[in-house]
């Protein structure tokens, strides 16, 4: 039993000893493991973001691909229309035998009047008129009998025989629009897939089967459609919900295309936004994007597996698990290393306390243990005393350095480090004393060097003598700077205190070495903040001692010009910099607060402003040569500052001010229009395609692109040397010239299809812009 319990205790001493380092290292890792924490929340959203944005991208290239596609079948269209309403299309359609006598003539006649595929749509096929009543099919290039068309020429692989083709053609309803893909056997030699835009013949005496069929590959399709990915499926719809247009990248799917597409359709009709959805095919999962077209009323449909859209998101999903599971190892070694420093000397504590304990056994055991605890804490505190003591020196001397240079901005800075370090400074006057070894330290050769350094030793060691509580440092080798101080109250007896400070410090040194150093002495502040001037003064002193070799201290006297203040060297820099980033606001205020502060407030001599202006002109040529200037852009420049050279001090400087103001907007105009050239460029591509919206306007083109109709006329402008309307206007103008020379549409009808709300007001824009009226011009 008694066993057990010194096990007991030993077990419970041992964890009461690494209690401490636990409590420390999980401090330690929740402080790092938090902004680990924030980070990936963030980079996690971004994933999503990402996501998203492929998805979208998708979406958009779908969309794009629809607009060529619809563009496409209006002109195929347009060609089917135009052939129907071609007079001699109509005149040849009442001949029952076209190869007859003199019919034949009408054959050659009517390919003469026929309009040349090539000229029109390279991305067609072919066009072929079905005249019912004389069984014949021409068109520009052929002319053939329904018999020779089919052994010869072109027809449907579905149709085994002549006789099932004719019985299609005289016995089926003729349907008006596209037919889905079909393969066809073309010259009895070669298999294409091919899709047929139908356009019934316009009736006339004879009511027949007759039609006008245009034919293109699937090639152009999968050309104008996205690019897909591997094991992608992309297809078309008309509004029937019939299968136009069926493609799969990659291994062949086992389900057949009608199959994939009532699969869409079934999961499209459960969701509340048919827009974006996922169906699994072939136990694979797709993402369904669609876009249905208002203009032509087919439906896009493009099939993405989700491998393929992810692919982003998990390479980035990757990259933070590896991230994550780095910076949770590095940060648990880390508050480990962390934790066991910090809590090694509460642990040792911990074990004196606990063994006094164990040797007293309970009885008074409190009291005694607080007593050997204290004890070891005031030992502990003594020996961190000692070290933080140690480092006073060094903490004193760069303090007196800070001081000197003007690093502290404000008087409250630098208190609260003097009230640190025990320097007494309320209520106190405060100057620069400098000992400076009487030696010319740029001739002096290396022993010299060591006699030097032993004198500066000596002076310090007396310093710390006789005022042990005054700040000192040794700059450049043979001098020694000493801050001295006297009550605010005694001020008018600084110097004479000063004095009889330096003579008892003098002859506590070896004669030979006190007669080395000459003292020189800074004027009197009341702020520390103001001591950078006090040395200043000082150091100006060694060149201005005539008068006073002989006194203890020489001292600053007030009699002299000051230097006058002159622009810091990286003052061209900063022009530089807001020139290079086109920033005119900030280049105007770097501008005028240099004529502010060196020629109104502070007036430079003549000859520090003939510098200053050479250097602003130098760095103006150094920024030209940056941004890539030409060589004539250069020499305009420099032939403006050549033809000014004779002028007048101020007027120079105006003209060099103005060319950096010239430099800075040529820049900014430059990324502006950088900027906005894409914009104008994709503005006017949407003009070009959507010219014939009677809607089309200022605003809504505006909205559609994001941006403001002020800034859109003004970047229209700029980039293009036209407006907005004049540029709209002018391209429908165009159509409108096409159409009255090819086709033979109205004048209402042009005016129509060119995006005109009436024909009176396409005629006034017509004659606006041509000169000449619409009627007119058809005649020409």
């Amino acid at each position: 039993m008694k066993q057990n319990g010194k096990r007991t205790f030993k077990l419970f001493r041992k964890s009461r000893a690494h209690t401490i380092l636990y409590q420390f290292m999980v401090t330690y890792f929740i402080v790092l493991f938090i902004p680990l924490l924030i980070c990936s929340g963030y980079y996690i959203k971004m994933i999503s973001v990402i996501g998203n944005d492929d998805i979208q991208a998708r979406k958009t290239e779908l969309k794009h691909a629809a607009v060529l596609v619809d563009t496409m079948l209006d002109e195929v269209s347009y060609l089917g229309d135009s052939l129907a309403s071609n007079t001699g299309v109509n005149s040849f359609k009442r001949i029952s035998a076209a190869f007859d006598g003199p019919n034949s003539y009408k054959v050659y006649e009517l390919h003469t009047m026929l309009p040349d595929l090539y000229a029109i749509n390279q991305s067609i096929f072919d066009y072929f008129i079905f005249f019912d009543k004389s069984e014949t099919v021409i068109n520009k290039q052929i002319a053939y009998t329904y018999k020779d068309f089919y052994d010869l020429y072109l027809h449907e692989e579905k149709y085994e025989s002549y006789d099932d083709w004719y019985r299609y053609m005289k016995e089926d309803q003729v349907i008006y629009g596209l037919s889905p893909m079909e393969a066809y056997k073309y010259k009895t030699k070669t298999s294409l897939n091919m899709i047929a835009y139908t356009r019934p013949m316009i009736y006339g005496d004879y009511n027949g089967k007759s039609r006008i069929q245009i034919l293109f590959k699937d090639t152009v399709l999968e050309t104008l459609m996205p690019a897909r990915a591997d094991n992608g499926i992309q297809f078309i719809k008309d509004f029937h919900g019939r299968l136009l247009y069926y493609k799969a990248q990659g291994e062949t799917k086992k389900e057949a295309p009608g199959d994939v597409s009532r699969a869409v359709d079934t999961v499209m009709t459960q969701i509340m936004n048919p827009e974006n959805q996922t169906v699994i095919l072939d136990k694979e999962k797709y993402l369904v994007i669609r876009y249905a077209s208002d203009k032509s009323g087919l439906e896009y449909y493009m099939l993405q597996p989700m491998v393929a859209v992810n692919s982003r998101s998990m390479y980035s999903i990757f990259m933070l698990a590896v991230f994550v599971f780095a910076a949770v190892t590095v940060g648990i070694l880390l508050s480990y290393y962390m934790s066991k420093k910090s809590a090694t000397p509460i642990n040792d504590i911990m074990k004196e306390v606990s063994q006094s304990t164990e040797r007293f056994k309970g009885h008074q055991a409190v009291f005694l243990s607080l007593k050997e605890t204290f004890k070891h804490l005031v030992n502990t505190n003594t020996d961190m005393v000692s070290v933080i003591e140690s480092q006073k020196p060094f903490l004193r001397n760069a303090f007196l350095n800070r001081l000197l240079y003007g690093n502290f901005t404000t008087q409250e800075d630098a208190s609260i480090i003097a009230r640190n370090i025990g320097l007494l400074h309320t209520d106190r006057v405060f100057g620069i004393l400098i000992f400076r070894f009487n030696a010319d330290i740029d001739k002096i050769v290396e022993d010299d060097l060591k006699l030097i350094n032993s004198c500066i030793l000596s002076l310090i060691e007396v310093l710390k003598e006789i005022l042990p509580d005054s700040l000192y440092t040794s700059l450049d080798g043979d001098q020694v700077v000493l801050l001295m101080s006297i009550d605010k109250k005694r001020r008018e007896y600084f110097k004479e205190e000063a004095e009889q400070k330096i003579r008892i410090i003098k002859e506590a040194m070896p004669s030979n070495v006190s007669e080395q150093f000459f003292v020189y002495g800074g004027n009197e502040v009341e702020s520390l903040t103001e001591l950078k001037d006090s040395y200043n003064n000082a150091v100006y002193m060694f060149q201005n001692e005539n008068g006073q070799i002989d006194n203890t201290v020489i001292w600053y006297k007030n009699n002299f010009v000051n230097i006058p203040s002159y622009p810091p060297q990286d003052f061209s820099l900063k022009l530089m910099h807001y020139v290079m980033a086109g920033d005119s606001e900030g280049l105007h205020d770097a501008l005028e607060e240099i004529i502010k502060k060196y020629f109104i407030e502070n007036s430079l001599p003549v000859y520090l402003q003939h510098m200053l202006l050479n250097e602003l002109q130098t760095a103006l040529f150094r920024i030209i040569r940056r941004i890539g200037a030409d060589e004539s852009e250069y020499r305009t420049y420099y032939n403006k500052l050549e033809e000014n050279s004779n002028a007048t001090l101020l007027n120079q400087f105006t003209l060099t001010l103005n060319l950096y103001r010239t430099v800075c907007k040529g820049v900014g105009d430059k990324k502006k229009l950088k900027d906005t050239s894409a914009i104008t460029a994709s503005i006017a591509s949407y003009i070009d395609i959507n010219y014939g919206d009677k809607n089309l306007s200022l605003t809504g083109v505006a909205d559609i692109f994001g941006i403001s109709e002020p800034y859109l006329s003004s970047i229209f402008k700029q980039s293009l040397g036209i407006n907005f309307s004049t540029y709209m206007e002018g391209i429908r103008i165009e159509k409108a010239k096409e159409l009255l020379e090819k086709t033979n549409l109205s004048i209402g009808e042009i005016s129509d299809n060119v995006g005109y709300g009436s024909a009176n007001s396409f005629c006034r824009a017509f004659k606006r812009v041509m000169g000449t009226s619409a009627s007119g011009y058809r005649k020409k």
